[in-house]
């Protein structure tokens, strides 16, 4: 029966099929009567019943039970007498039959009822789960686009289950098994663990919601960043069960931000160059120059006379306005190379020690004030970069130690070598660099706040020392001597027998 098609019918060919089957079940019975040669009963007029109640619903089962029940009192069991005439067994077995047959009807339509209901709501659900399934790929195909994936972490056995973007945004074919919990916290950039933990022990203990940015290390040992979102699910006992949630891949979005600062900062950084400029222009620059000028225009003045040892000294105070103003410019231009980023040094053999001579010998009639010394090995091996940096930086530390030393200082430059470098120190026995000065020293526009006012400057002369001894491979720094007085230093590596 469950295997007939359903046709569904209105009242009307409802009654009409259930005269039919009515009918035709009183010839059926009728011809097998004839066959077996005595009365088969109501077997088959309820199977007849059955099938009209199939087909035309409770009115052709009812119908069809009516017209058996009396078809057959006439034809079968009162052939040759009136219908009243029938016995109480008679009557009986007719009731009878007339009840089975409408519950039967009854019972058939209920069940095909709840059959058509039950279809309806399967194919609902079918509908429903097909349209579950379109928004679900439409919204994993979106997120993937963005660089989202899915992922949920069962709280109780550690186990996580990953879609395909997340093992994209890990470096990790989406073919493999994701990992546990406890290995996935070592997939994380080590600096970050502790705090992704924190978060989620915070999420797990009290919270529902958690969003957090941090890095992840792929297998090739490349650093990402991820933006991981939860929730976390509980169980009616208020105890954590498992965290949903989404990952998304934020690595060039972070990458812009990093240029974009380092855009501002490199405009902020243009700035102060600018105002470098500008202000050693308005003062450094001009002092120097005003100098020099007047210094000429009175060795130039018309008629006058002067004995020859005043001319030397008008002169050689030209001499060391005019050196000083070449001191600035050289420093300007580093400078400038070291704003635009475009600073390089050609590296070639330097013999220090024969340099450092050189230096010393110049800076000590420039610098009466110092009593400048050398401690040089012979045996000085030869470094790599450029001499006129080298000196450069010589003749700025020694001039530094003569603006913030009192006269008669003495400068001792002692050189020697430690292990793949040659050291370079200028020691004076000075007051001493402040505590606070040491670590700021070699800033740009760093001025001692102590002796700033006292003692006229650019705050670039030291950087620029730092910016060189840089470009040549090395290190500088400054530091207070235990005994007194203060020490710059710098390094420059060791030329090789190879190079």
């Amino acid at each position: 029966m469950h295997g007939l098609p359903r046709i569904r019918l209105g009242p009307v060919a409802g009654v009409l099929v259930g005269l039919a089957v009515g009918v035709i079940a009183l010839l059926v019975k009728g011809a097998f009567n004839a066959v077996l040669g005595g009365e088969t009963g109501f077997i088959l007029l309820l199977t007849a019943v059955a099938l009209a109640a199939w087909i035309g619903g409770t009115t052709g089962g009812v119908t069809a039970t009516l017209v058996a029940a009396v078809l057959n009192a006439v034809v079968f069991v009162a052939p040759s007498g009136p219908i009243g005439q029938l016995t109480g067994p008679e009557v009986a077995g007719l009731v009878l039959y007339s009840v089975a047959g409408i519950g039967l009807s009854a019972l058939i339509a209920s069940l095909l009822s709840s059959r058509d209901r039950l279809t309806t709501s399967l194919h609902d659900i079918g509908s429903l789960a097909t349209d579950i399934e379109r928004r679900d790929a439409r919204l994993e195909l979106v997120l993937a686009a963005s660089g989202t994936g899915f992922w949920e972490w069962d709280v109780r056995d550690g186990s996580l289950t990953w879609s395909e973007a997340i093992f994209q945004q890990h470096g990790i074919e989406p073919s493999t098994t994701a990992p546990t919990y406890e290995r996935y916290i070592e997939t994380i950039y080590p600096d970050d663990r502790a705090g992704f933990r924190s978060v989620i022990d915070t999420v797990l203990e009290s919270g529902t919601t958690f969003s957090r940015e941090f890095r992840i290390l792929w297998p090739d040992g490349s650093v990402h960043w991820t933006h991981g979102v939860g929730r976390v699910f509980r169980d009616d006992a208020g105890r954590p069960t498992r965290l949903v949630g989404t990952g998304t891949d934020i690595t060039e979005g972070r990458r812009l931000e990093e240029e974009r600062d380092r855009l501002l900062d490199d405009e902020r950084r243009a700035g102060s160059f600018r105002e470098a400029f500008l202000g050693v222009i308005s003062h450094e620059l001009r002092t120097p120059i005003t100098t020099v000028l007047g210094l000429t225009q009175i060795l130039m003045r018309p008629g006058r006379t002067s004995d020859p040892a005043e001319q030397a000294s008008l002169i050689a105070d030209v001499g060391a306005e005019a050196e000083r103003l070449h001191r600035l410019i050289e420093d300007l231009l580093v400078l400038n190379q070291a704003e635009r980023r475009e600073f390089t040094v050609e590296s070639e053999p330097i013999e220090l020690r024969r340099l450092l001579t050189r230096v010393v010998a110049r800076e000590s009639s420039n610098m009466p004030g110092l009593a400048i010394s050398t401690d040089l090995p012979s045996d000085l091996p030869v470094v790599a970069g450029e001499d006129t940096y080298v000196e450069q930086v010589v003749r700025n530390m020694l001039g530094n130690a003569s603006k913030y030393t009192p006269a008669g200082t003495k400068v001792v430059i002692d050189a020697q070598r430690k292990g793949d470098e040659v050291v370079v120190r200028v020691r004076d026995d000075g007051p001493g660099i402040e505590p606070a000065t040491e670590a700021r020293a070699f800033e740009l526009f760093y001025r001692d706040p102590t002796s700033a006012r006292r003692v006229a400057g650019s705050g670039i002369g030291l950087f620029v020392c730092a910016s060189l001894v840089h470009a040549m491979g090395g290190r500088i720094w400054a530091k207070r001597r235990p005994e007194g007085g203060t020490e710059f230093g710098f390094s420059l590596l060791v030329l090789s027998q190879d190079d």
